[in-house]
């Protein structure tokens, strides 16, 4: 058991990564030491001038007690923790610690800087024993315990450095939740994605197709064709630069300079549409410009997937639109002809459609009845 002590002692003092630990322990044994040189001066300078004792207790409390006191100072949070990861060899799983913000991160800094200071004050205590013992032949012993001593208090500095340095659990929780936040911002911007470059497509699709088949027949309605292509896809490619942008900085949220559209601008989305070839008919019940600025945005985003599917779907080209804002709720109610091929749509639009009801307490209902489709959506609302 012993000669096992002693081996696990000798690989302990040898072992090389241990050298930078020991000179972290020397900077804090050296400014313990500084400040207590020159607390001791000054203390000793007062008490010879014949100062009452009690204005000299207060001096050497003011003296000793204000340093330690320097944990509190938001830079060293930061000096600290880079002194900890090159010198004792600490791995912060989120990064260097910065500069304290709080007084959570404060507190917790300053147990480190007095923890440091106080194995420092122990490291040059364990010197002063052993010049005392220089000439006895408690010497080596003494020696290799004071190492020892060092290494290990070197580890459990190592140990507690990410406790104290790095970020608390409320900080870690608030993280989770930013990063949870960020996530769901990355979700809806790639559904916005899908339904703006969805849309465009499916009008462009249309458009050129008639295009095609007209343009020895009507220039007319092949350069009106073009004109909505054009429109349309050019305001598709600024959507997808946008939304890629957003997606590679994934720090920032949506520009409030490019705001997502809402049912402010439904007419532009019923033109477009009708542009296609859609005959919509169209009705609006109550001031839809009153709802609140999510449930109009979404709102919007509703219509445009369900005029995308009618755009794509109607037998004889033709929907039917209501939009009433009433009693609590917003109703969106979009029909269309529909063939017994097409009775039954599945996808990533109606998905997309059910997600955006359900995230704002809606319902949606769809499915085909007696040669038309429904989509039936509920959206509780009011009035901003």
């Amino acid at each position: 058991g012993m000669v096992r002590v002693l081996r696990s002692a000798s690989a302990l003092l040898l072992a090389p990564e241990n050298y930078l630990p020991v000179v972290f322990m020397l900077v804090g044994a050296a400014l313990a030491l500084a400040l207590g040189i020159a607390d001791f001066t000054v203390l000793a300078l007062v008490a010879e001038s014949g100062t009452p004792t009690w204005l000299t207790v207060l001096v050497g409390v003011v003296l000793i007690g204000g340093p330690l006191t320097a944990g509190v100072i938001p830079a060293v949070r930061q000096i600290e923790g880079v002194a900890a990861q090159s010198l004792l060899v600490v791995q912060f799983r989120e990064g260097p610690p910065g500069t304290a913000v709080g007084w959570e991160q404060r507190r917790r800094t300053l147990g480190w800087f007095l923890l440091h200071m106080f194995t420092g004050a122990l490291v040059v205590a364990a010197v002063l024993g052993l010049i005392a013992l220089s000439g006895s032949w408690w010497t080596i012993p003494a020696v290799a315990a004071t190492v020892l001593g060092i290494v290990l208090a070197s580890r459990l500095l190592a140990r507690l450095a990410p406790v104290l340095l790095g970020p608390s659990y409320a900080e870690r929780l608030e993280r989770l939740q930013r990063d949870a936040t960020r996530a769901a911002e990355r979700t809806r911007i790639a559904r916005e994605l899908h339904d703006s470059i969805g849309h465009a497509l499916s009008l462009a699709t249309v458009q050129a197709s008639a295009a095609r088949k007209l343009i020895g027949r009507d220039p007319a309605f092949v350069e009106a064709a073009l004109e909505t292509i054009e429109t349309t896809t050019r305001r598709a490619a600024a959507d997808l630069d946008y939304v890629l942008g957003l997606l590679r900085d994934d720090t920032q949220l949506p520009a409030e300079t490019t705001p997502a559209p809402d049912l402010g601008s439904l007419d532009g989305l019923l033109t477009a549409a009708r542009s296609a070839g859609l005959t919509v008919v169209s009705t609006v019940s109550g001031e839809l410009s009153r709802l609140p600025l999510l449930v109009s945005r979404e709102a919007y985003r509703i219509v445009q997937e369900g005029l995308t599917n009618a755009l794509k779907y109607s037998t004889d080209a033709t929907a039917t639109l209501n939009l009433s804002l009433g009693a609590g709720t917003l109703d969106i109610h979009l029909t269309n002809p529909t063939g017994q091929r097409r009775a039954a749509r599945t996808g990533r639009g109606l998905r997309g459609i059910d997600e955006r009801a359900t995230t704002l307490g809606g319902t949606t209902t769809a499915g085909a009845d007696d040669g038309r489709w429904t989509l039936f959506v509920v959206i509780p609302a009011w009035e901003a």
